[in-house]
């Protein structure tokens, strides 16, 4: 027995020394190993050793060139695609990969922009800033430096060595490949497009700069490992996610137990099924989770505490933000829904929702757009409130707005509608209540007589006025 593994050992490390059928120097003077496909005619890029960590590492170009065929033993061969992580380890100063026309196989993952060794916790990639493919290729298009399929539906490699620190992936993408995305070390933003339905397996593993991630209500699928970000701290899951693969919620545990809280928002109603991971790696039980925080509709808490994988979250709270009320405002919040073309909050003074008090819409970007106070319609101003600032650069997890004016000590009540052209596509509802007292320049200036007070709207904002004196919601006499 002894016997047969050693002989074992010497075949897999005879294999390991060489992977490739022959190299040709290419017109840069780079040696591209080369194996020979079943067809006898073709050819496809591989490694240069499997056992190494280097691979081309000795090539001291900025440019690679690949090209559309070579000649070894006097016979000429086309070279008509790449290997299964063939460009694993490019050497780092190779910041731009020039592929031919004639690649028709390009595997998910064939570009790995590098692997992490726990030795040192270094990560061992590629500086490749760029891909291009030539313009004639019948299957595969570049843009932008990034591999797509012809169509564009499929993004296949993205560099990991693009400087972009933000990233706005253009709509039409349907899916990200395996690997397609992984180790981009400098992506610090995200966004996803509305097309995308899917995120292979591993998408986008190790994207370590990464710390906020939205998948949006149209993505139905997410791979095995799709996001094992190390500083992953706010992962929200859009509403039509069906199924997610291994380790999905194991990654931020793993990467993050320890440093900071790691919340998980999910506006699935219907929990996703998650692969059964335990079963596989016990040792996921004994993750600490106590800083891991799972959001999800108030409505499937019960349902996310008994679905498998989901119940191992101790921490599981309602999505929906609070309504924060004061003396005559109120700070209504509401979760972005990303297929949403506007909004629509409407206050009632009673529960039946008879008595209209004020309607209030907004745009897809939380904007407020127009104010009708009981019929009486105006045109509105000021942009809805955004984490303090006033134009977004980027889409928010949250909507804020806070509503002025009211009347202290009153009950309101409140239908929020996401619209979807003239369909409203989800609603919530609720109530409120303001705090007793009133505000002090009103005390002061109208004997706290509300009944020879008006509240008026003027410009998209509200005022009261008595007599010939104008006072701000808050009681403060405005010159």
């Amino acid at each position: 027995m002894k016997k047969s593994i050693f002989l074992f050992i010497i075949l897999a490390c005879t294999v390991s020394m060489q992977a490739y059928d022959f190299k040709v120097a290419n017109a840069d003077g780079c040696e591209i190993a080369y194996n020979i496909n079943s067809d006898g005619a073709t050819v496809s890029v591989t490694y240069t050793d499997i056992g190494d960590q280097t691979n081309y590492a000795d090539f001291q170009c900025d440019t690679m060139r690949i090209p559309e065929s070579v000649v070894y033993g006097n016979k000429q061969y086309v070279v008509a695609g790449l290997g299964n992580r063939c460009f694993r380890f490019l050497n780092p100063d190779i910041k731009v990969l020039v592929l031919p026309a004639t690649i028709d196989t390009i595997p998910f993952f064939v570009i790995n922009n590098g692997e992490y060794f726990a030795e040192g916790g270094a990560l061992h990639g590629t500086g490749l800033h760029s891909i291009i493919m030539a313009e004639n290729c019948p299957k595969y298009v570049t843009e932008d430096g990034i591999l797509y399929s012809k169509d564009k539906k499929v993004l296949l490699a993205y560099p990991a060595g693009n400087p972009k620190d933000s990233v706005v992936l253009e709509e039409g993408i349907i899916m990200l490949g395996y690997g397609s995305m992984a180790y981009a070390k400098n992506i610090r933003y995200l966004e996803l497009p509305l097309t995308l339905k899917e995120l292979g397996d591993e998408a986008l593993e190790e994207v370590n700069a990464l710390t906020h991630l939205v998948i949006k209500d149209s993505v139905e699928r997410i791979g095995d490992w799709a996001f094992a970000c190390r500083q992953l701290a706010h992962l929200t899951i859009g509403s039509g996610v069906q199924d997610v693969g291994m380790n999905f919620i194991v990654s931020p545990l793993i990467f993050g137990r320890k440093e900071f809280d790691i919340h998980i928002y999910s506006r699935a109603v219907t929990p996703p099924a998650i692969y059964n991971w335990t079963d596989q790696y016990p040792f996921i039980s004994e993750l600490p989770r106590e800083r891991t925080y799972l959001y999800v509709p108030a409505k499937s808490i019960n349902a996310y505490r008994q679905a498998t994988g989901w119940n191992q979250l101790p921490n599981i709270l309602p999505i929906e933000p609070p309504v924060v009320s004061g003396l005559d405002n109120v700070q209504v919040s509401w979760v972005q829904n990303f297929s949403a073309t506007g909004y629509v909050w409407t206050l009632y003074l009673d529960e039946e929702h008879t008595q209209r008090y004020m309607t209030l819409t907004f745009d897809a970007n939380g904007h407020l757009t127009n104010i009708d106070m009981a019929g009486n319609h105006a045109p509105a101003r000021m942009p809805a409130l955004y984490e303090g600032e006033e134009e977004p650069t980027h889409f928010a997890e949250y909507y804020s707005f806070t509503i002025t004016g009211l009347s202290a000590n009153t009950t309101y009540y409140f239908t929020r509608q996401s619209m979807n052209g003239t369909d409203v596509i989800d609603e919530e509802m609720g109530s409120f209540e303001t705090l007793s007292g009133e505000p002090e320049g009103l005390k002061d200036n109208v004997q706290s007589d509300k009944g020879q007070c008006v509240k008026m709207l003027r410009d998209g904002q509200v005022f009261i006025e008595r007599g010939e004196k104008t006072y701000s919601p808050s009681g403060q006499e405005l010159k």
